[in-house]
């Protein structure tokens, strides 16, 4: 397999598509600093799976995508494709290409692909695993890697390691399984929990569970008992409620009859009271007709009388008229000398004919509205006879309606009596139930407030448990922190002490002294220790009394001058270096220091800041005077200028002797910290790692302290949720005994309100008809009033027509003669006004007035004939009227005698009614008495329904009984009873033999009735049992002959006992069967899933020893081939006689343990590589970095910039070594060396041709090698390629 090529888009400085093509062999990436050569490195890492936007140099993700110059937008996205080819065998994969893409939006999101499949960075890193590649990997070395491969923690290098090994994969194996088993050990302690709770449950639910079978086995035959003892009782009620069904339809029947010929008779009356009225009609249109006939011969009377009148005026004017004839012949010769009187009398004459006529008008206008007057009061007349016909039947009907309305009053009456008594009765159970039901509530009220408090008990008991329990976790938190951190300063404390007791920092000879020489026996008793050990320096001065001392710090003191004599021999026989060595006898007496005064610019003396032990003192005092401390070198010259033999040292360890030797510097690292620092924080280590200890002992103590009262906690809230479920049944029980008490007092004040509500209506009713009724009377009052008033007017108005007759016939009498009057005073205005003629035509007019008068006399004659024709036609007309009269008074007292005829038919039919009425009445009656009854048994009915409904959900008209049940559930509870009854009797027999045994057997005789057969029912029988009770039922069955019927005076006192035992076994949670039956179903579950929990545990610790096992075995072999090929490459690199080594620090742990780079380049000791220059540093990464190689190779190696600290024999070197690996991996360098370039196979030049846009610029390689021609043609086809691009 190796790298093919890598393609990038919008990544870093490459905004446009760019692509680089790799070869076998070494390929080249160079150009000026900042042209993005590392950004292709980084574009290999990124896709690869780097997810530190810190590792490529940037602040966050979004840092990789081109940010756009002053002449570029910004891109969106950022896009880099690395391209592999025969991957079939190394990736383990079917294809021979694989392209590897990882893209990056602005808005966070990303994605990867293989093959242009999305994936999971999870999956490439599973791809590349144990292949070298990958973004961490020895394959990929950037800038500054190298070195920090190498200063990195011994623990830290395993990584390379454990990739060149294999194991990288098995680790992550181990990683998920040492994550799975603290998964599963996390499950198995809250299954364990589970399991323990659970038990205690079921330890607790199974005594409920007995109890709940036992009384649900009563409540079975209770049930059965009772509900055919209540079918019983039903079907006698139902029977009963259908013989009143059938009597009530009887007694319907009869009224239907009733009531159907009730109308009839009603009809009979109103008939002949219509016959009545139509009589009474019949009389007054007699009586009417008797007065028009009586009128008319009046009238006739009256025209007779008028026209003898008249005769006698017409015989009166004819006469006149003859003697005006015979005077007229006399007055005719006075007429011309009359014509002035003539003219006044026809003036008056015309005046008097105006006051007539005026007469006339009104006396026409009179008769003509004595005329309307008559019409009128006839009119009214018929009216009002009309009117008292309507009267008389209203009053008859107003009669009917108030008997029928008293009759239904006295029923509504009497309803109402009966409602008044069952309102009574229904009041008296409401108040029962009520107060029933308010001590329940009382009890309830209680209950619940037992039950706040257990609960506010058991939740401040969790809240307790609660806090205790985070108090602990806090506690364990804390320990862990002390014993972590514990942890942490004993490994550096003992990191120091064995540096210390291996002199690590001293010279050869002191460490060779230190370590007993060739005799520690002999040697290592008389040692003292070092001189630096004695010492306490004042907090800030360590580095300047250092400077100070020098290396008279590693001056060791010894027993006595002999050892110390001893040691320098051997020292200078075997050559082991150089030591300082301090014996008691020579050391003078310390001598009191003067004190003196600190010169202008100094700190301090030295030796002001140091406090020695009593046998070194002097030694200290000698090698610290007048040694001053400055802050800096300048003032250390100052000091110096003032006087010349003070020595002056500064804070950070320089020194400027007298002599004018100026000596400083330090080691980096653990190397450059001085002894008396060491010492310092070894001292203060010690102190801390005891105090640590105080508080870790004082944390443990406390985390026990809490483990004991959070499960005391535990317990206690166990219990006070065992005390609240408890009371939540019992609460549970009031509830429901409250809320059937409170059912029933709604169905009562139900039934309450329903004749509440009757008995309103029937007073609406009441009043209602009493106010119909007082209406009726009223309205009856009223006709009857208005019926005499109707008649007094019917006489009054017969009365004022007869007169307004006989007025008008007087008017039409005085009318004529006011007519007659005026035409004779008219004529004679005729006549004066004729006589106004002149004379000479007077005689003519005499002679015409003559003649006319004569005419006159013939027309009054003839009048006078026809007036006596006249009253020869009254006079007949009037007797005929007689007749008639008589005729209609002979048919008026007929129609009396009908009259009184018809009101006795009246009075038998009204008779009849009262009786029919009364009658019905006696039927309404009677009905209404057994609707009460119906009511009461339907209301017993629909009681018992909803009861056994309620009870047993047994709907009652649909139940069926089952005889055979019926009969087994009767014999076994005779057995049980008879089984009672000998229990009875034993513990009688009992206590009259045994003293004291009274009240023992007085309990189990109270008890017996609860638990005798509540034991027996707690056993559940076996099935040879079961069978043999059920073969004995089911023979005695057979015996029983079931046409007797069963015993319900029996089955009465069994269901009022197993009630009895029913209530005497207090609440009881039935619910806890199937919570016991789920409980126990969950129980097993868990005990499963336990199981598989402890196998799968086994399981995954099998799996982690082998793995374990495995990469130990790996790791070993991978790493002694590593730490082989690592001394050779080094001397390879470095000469023969250069040394390097790898040590794992912990032997006995080779997994985790770290791993210790140890290197002596030639003419050097063998030291620490943190000891190394920049350039010794990196070749010997480099021999590391090939030392993997060699085990095993990587399929392509990145490299940027790894010949940057070396020089150019150095370059030579690796180059040399580079050569060895090109048949087996390509590489693919960025560098700045020519003569690394020179080696390349193909170069890519990156430049920044426009500010912040990188490009690849195509070189063409002219250099002919034979032995790398193949790679030579490649990269000439590439650097055509490339400039063909151009």
């Amino acid at each position: 397999m190796h790298l093919k090529s890598l393609v990038l888009q919008g990544f870093k400085s490459f905004p446009e598509r760019t692509t680089f093509e790799f070869h076998e062999g070494i390929t080249g990436i160079v150009g000026p600093n900042g042209c993005g050569k590392s950004n292709v490195v980084d574009a290999v890492r990124w896709v690869l799976g780097e997810t530190s936007a810190k590792a490529l140099r940037g602040g966050e993700m979004a840092d990789v995508i081109f940010n756009g110059t002053d002449k570029r937008k910004a891109l969106p996205m950022a896009e880099v494709t690395l391209n592999l080819t025969d991957c079939e065998e190394a990736l383990k994969t079917d294809f021979n290409e694989v392209a590897i893409t990882r893209r990056v939006f602005r808005d966070g999101k990303s994605e990867y692909r293989i093959n242009e499949t999305l994936c999971r960075l999870r999956d490439i890193h599973e791809l590349f695993m144990d292949t070298g590649i990958g973004r961490a990997a020895y394959s990929i070395m950037e800038q500054g890697k190298i070195d920090l491969l190498l200063s990195a923690k011994p623990e830290d290098r395993r990584q390379v390691f454990e990739e060149a090994a294999g194991i990288t994969k098995f680790k992550k194996e181990k990683k998920e399984a040492l994550r799975k088993l603290e998964y599963t050990e996390a499950n198995l302690l809250r299954v364990n929990d589970v399991l323990v709770e659970q038990g205690r449950r079921i330890n607790s639910l199974k005594r409920q569970v007995a109890k709940a079978r036992r009384y649900q086995a009563l409540a079975n035959d209770v049930k059965i008992l009772d509900t055919h003892l209540c079918h019983k009782g039903f079907s006698e009620q139902a029977a009963e409620r259908e013989e009143l069904v059938n009597s009530l339809k009887s007694i319907e029947q009869q009224r239907g009859s009733f009531e159907a010929s009730l109308p009839e008779v009603e009809m009979e009356v109103v008939g002949a009271r219509d016959k009545a009225t139509n009589l009474e009609s019949e009389l007054s249109e007699l009586r009417q007709r008797l007065s028009s006939h009586h009128n008319a011969a009046h009238t006739a009377e009256s025209r007779i009388l008028f026209n003898e009148e008249r005769c006698r005026e017409l015989r009166e004017r004819i006469q006149t008229n003859r003697d005006d004839l015979e005077v007229a012949e006399e007055k005719l010769a006075q007429q011309e000398l009359d014509f002035n009187v003539s003219k006044e009398e026809l003036d008056a004459l015309l005046k008097c004919i105006e006051e007539r006529d005026e007469a006339l008008s009104q006396k026409t206008a009179l008769v003509d509205e004595l005329g309307s007057q008559r019409e009128s009061s006839a009119n009214r007349l018929y009216e009002a006879r009309e009117e008292a016909k309507r009267l008389e039947t209203s009053v008859a009907s107003a009669e009917a309606r108030i008997e029928s309305a008293d009759v239904s009053s006295a029923a509504s009456r009497d309803r109402l009596r009966r409602l008044k008594e069952e309102e009574e009765v229904l009041q008296v159970e409401i108040v029962e139930l009520q107060t029933t039901e308010g001590e329940l509530k009382g009890k309830i009220a209680e209950e619940e407030e037992r039950t706040r408090q257990i609960e506010e008990q058991k939740l401040a008991t969790e809240r307790s448990f609660q806090h205790a329990r985070g108090d602990l976790e806090s506690c364990r938190e804390r320990r862990f922190e002390l014993d972590r951190n514990l942890t942490a300063r004993r490994s550096r404390l003992e990191l120091l002490q064995q540096l210390q007791a291996r002199g690590e920092g001293l010279r050869e000879g002191t460490q060779s002294v230190l370590a007993g020489l060739d005799d520690p026996h002999l040697v290592k008793p008389g040692l003292r220790g070092v001189l630096g050990s004695k010492l306490q320096v004042r907090s800030g001065f360590e580095r300047a009394v250092e400077g100070a001392l020098g290396s008279n710090l590693e001056a060791i003191l010894v027993r006595d001058a002999e050892l110390a004599d001893a040691i320098l021999d051997r020292l200078a026989q075997s050559g082991q270096g150089e030591v300082s060595i301090i014996a008691p006898d020579w050391v003078n007496p310390e001598h009191e220091r003067q004190l003196m005064t600190v010169p202008e610019g100094a700190e301090c003396w030295v030796a002001d800041c140091v406090e020695s032990e009593q046998e070194v003192g002097s030694i200290v005092a000698k090698l610290l005077e007048n040694v001053l401390v400055v802050r800096d070198r300048a003032a250390a010259h100052d000091l110096r200028s003032q006087n010349s033999a003070w020595s002056c040292v500064t804070l950070a360890g320089e020194i400027l002797r007298p002599e004018g030797i100026f000596r400083g510097g330090r080691a980096s690292g653990e190397a450059g910290k001085s002894m008396l620092e060491r010492h310092k924080e070894v001292a203060e280590l010690e102190e801390e790692v005891k105090h640590l200890g105080v508080i870790l002992h004082e944390e443990s103590d406390k985390v026990l302290s809490q483990e004991h009262r959070a499960d005391e906690l535990q317990a206690s809230a166990e219990q006070a949720k065992d005390r609240l479920q408890r009371q939540q049944v019992e609460l549970s029980t009031l509830h429901g005994r409250a809320s059937l008490a409170g059912q029933e007092v709604s169905s009562f004040e139900s039934k309450l309100a329903n004749v509440t509500r009757e008995q309103e209506e029937i007073q609406a009713r009441e009043e209602s008809a009493n106010e119909a009724r007082g209406v009726l009377e009223r309205d009856l009052s009223e006709a009857r009033e208005r019926l005499e008033t109707v008649e007094s007017e019917i006489n009054r108005l017969s009365m004022q027509l007869e007169e307004l007759g006989r007025r008008e016939a007087e008017e039409r009498e005085e009318q004529g003669k006011l007519q007659t009057a005026l035409a004779v005073e008219r004529r004679a205005r005729e006549a004066a006004e004729q006589q106004q003629v002149p004379i000479q035509t007077r005689i003519g007019e005499l002679r015409e007035i003559n003649s006319r008068r004569l005419s006159e006399i013939e027309e009054f004659e003839r009048r006078i004939g026809s007036a006596e024709q006249e009253d020869e036609g009254l006079g007949e007309e009037i007797a005929e009227r007689g007749r008639q009269g008589q005729k209609v008074e002979a048919e008026l007292n007929d129609a009396g005698a009908r009259r009184g005829e018809l009101q006795q038919a009246i009075n038998g039919a009204e008779a009849s009614l009262s009786d029919l009425r009364h009658r019905i009445d006696q039927l309404g009656g009677q009905r209404g008495k057994e609707e009460v009854a119906l009511a009461k048994i339907e209301m017993r009915l629909e009681k018992l329904l909803e009861s056994v409904m309620e009870r047993y959900q047994v709907d009652l008209q649909t139940f069926e009984p089952d005889s055979h049940t019926l009969l087994a559930c009767m014999m076994e509870q005779r057995k049980a009873m008879r089984a009672l009854e000998k229990r009875r009797a034993t513990l009688a027999a009992k206590a009259d033999e045994e003293e004291g045994g009274i009240s023992a057997d007085d309990n189990a005789l109270g008890q017996s009735d609860g638990e005798e057969s509540d034991h027996a029912e707690a056993s559940e029988p076996q099935d040879e049992e079961s069978i043999t009770i059920t073969e004995r039922v089911e023979e005695e069955l057979e015996n029983i002959e079931l046409e007797d019927g069963p015993d319900w005076k029996f089955i009465e006192v069994v269901v009022v006992e197993l009630r009895g035992r029913l209530d005497r076994m207090g609440p009881v949670n039935i619910d806890s069967i199937d919570e016991y039956e789920e409980l126990e179903e969950r129980h097993n579950f868990v005990r499963g899933q336990h199981d598989d929990l402890v196998i799968g545990k086994e399981e995954l610790l099998n799996v982690i020893e082998k793995i374990n096992t495995e990469t130990t075995i790996l790791f070993a072999e991978t790493f002694e081939q590593v730490q082989t090929n690592f001394r050779e490459m080094f001397k390879e690199l470095f000469g023969s006689s250069a040394k390097a080594d790898l040590i794992l620090l912990d032997e006995g742990d080779p997994l985790d343990c770290g791993i210790e780079v140890i290197a002596k380049p030639p003419g050097k000791k063998l030291q620490s590589i943190t000891l190394l220059s920049g350039g010794e540093r990196s070749m010997t990464a480099v021999a590391l970095l090939f030392s993997i190689y060699m085990v095993k190779p990587s399929p392509f190696c990145v490299l940027d910039e790894l010949d940057a600290p070396l020089d150019e024999s150095n370059i030579g070197r690796f180059l040399k070594v580079l050569d060895r690996f090109v048949d087996q991996s390509q590489f693919i360098i960025v560098t700045h060396n020519k003569r690394t370039m020179n080696r390349a196979d193909v170069i890519y030049g990156v430049t920044m041709e426009e500010f912040g846009v990188s490009k690849p610029v195509g070189m063409r390689l002219t250099a002919a090698d034979t032995r790398k021609g193949e790679a030579k043609g490649a990269a000439s086809r590439a650097a055509r390629r490339l400039d063909g691009d151009e």
